[in-house]
This record gives C-alpha cells, structure tokens and sequence, in this order.
C-alpha cells in the first residue's frame, strides 16, 4: 500500500482528487480523509486500480482543439452525468461494485472521442452535426471496443462500451450486469432534455426489465432527495 501511495502522491493532482473520491458519498465515514494513505484504505486497495482510471478520465475527454472543444466538454459532462447514476443503480446489486459501475459510465462512449478528433478536419461534418451524429452513432461502439481492448481493459469495460446503446441486448442470463446499468443510467440521463426517453420506452428496454421498474423509480427518488449524484458528479469534474 506504501507502494500505491507513494506513486500518487507523485501526481499532485491525481493525490488531490483520490482524496475527495474517498470522502465522497461512496465512501464517505464518521470523519473526512487527508492522506492518499487513508484514501486507499477507505476505498480498499483491489477498487484503487478502478478508482484511479475513473479520476484519470478527465485527462482523456480534455482537447486543445477549438472546433471539438465544446462537443468533448458535452460528452464529458453526460459521462459523468451516466456514471453517477450507474454507481447509485449498482448500489442495489451486492453483485456489483460501484466503483466498477462508475468507470463503466465513464467509458461507456469512449469511441467518440477519436471520432471528434477525425472529424475536427472536416468542415461538412462539423458544420452539420446530424451528420456528424449519425456517424457516431454508426461507428462510437464498435471503435469503444477497440479503444479498450488496445489499452487491456477488462472484458466487462470492453463489453459496455461495445453495447452501450444496443437496447434490445439479451445477454442471455437474467442477472443484471454493467451493460444492464450502464443502458438505464444512460437512459435516466437525458431526462428533462431534448433526448429524454419518456416512461413507456423504459419500459420496452430489457435491462430495464432486469433491473426492475419499481427499483428503478425508488432510485429516481434516492437521487433528488440525496443528493448523492450531484456530489459525486462534481468530485469528478473538479481537477
């Protein structure tokens, strides 16, 4: 544990944002933290490894390039937004790690982003962002697989990338995975916008079906009367 420590603590920032993550509401205890020493012992050394990726995230979604900048910053922004409401959703689940789920909702449109950085030198594409839309659309999964199979994520991270928008998945078990998750929290997200997928569409999905309607609303109603996913959204934005 010394070891782990030592190398964040060489990472000013990446030290700084471990300890608010251990005071957050996944892991928040009697009195607050302010060692990167404590961190890993409140979060647990096998979840550092997840913790660290999901904080480390930011760094990937960030671009020097102006014609992108304000697309990265709104796929960032609904990443945190999903992964916030992954962690609540896995909560329910003793079979799933919340820490887990958050990286989940993180990456789970991670193939995006090389598609903006391609997009940057086409004009028409970034002119007219139907256009560039249905390319993401057509394209996002498939290259989020490769992304994460490069960069030897594990299967299950590859997995909700590669089907993060396949709402008629049957994985063929009925126990609810992070694909599961992750598509409902996705879902969840767009509420109140433009994209907002209303009730009855909830309804027709089957991971919704897996994770249950009923469990889904009550953590509707968890997230406004905490207000869990707001803290945890802002320990991820802030560097």
């Amino acid at each position: 544990m010394a070891d782990v420590a030592g190398v964040v603590n060489k990472d000013t920032s990446m030290a700084a944002r471990l300890v608010r993550y251990a005071n957050s509401p996944l892991y928040r205890g009697v009195s607050s933290v302010s060692s990167v020493k404590a961190a890993i012992t409140r979060i647990g050394f096998d979840a550092v490894k997840h913790a660290i990726l999901s904080l480390a995230m930011k760094d990937v979604f960030t671009t020097p390039f102006i014609s992108i900048r304000d697309r990265m910053e709104g796929l960032w922004c609904h990443s945190v937004a999903v992964a916030a409401k992954s962690v609540l959703l896995a909560a329910h689940f003793h079979h799933l790690n919340r820490d887990e789920a958050m990286l989940a909702g993180l990456i789970h449109d991670i193939g995006v982003i090389p598609i903006l950085l391609k997009a940057k030198n086409y004009s028409q594409l970034l002119e007219r962002e139907s256009h560039l839309d249905k390319v993401i659309d057509l394209l996002h999964m498939s290259t989020g697989k490769f992304m994460l199979s490069h960069w030897n994520f594990d299967p299950v991270m590859i997995e909700v990338a590669g089907n993060s928008d396949r709402l008629d998945r049957e994985p063929g078990g009925s126990e609810v995975d992070y694909v599961d998750i992750v598509q409902v929290a996705n879902i969840l997200s767009y509420e109140g916008s433009d994209r907002h997928y209303d009730a009855s569409v909830l309804k027709r999905v089957p991971a919704a079906q897996r994770l249950g309607i009923e469990l889904i609303s009550g953590v509707q109603e968890e997230m406004v009367e905490s207000g869990d996913e707001d803290e945890l959204s802002v320990v991820l934005r802030t560097e």
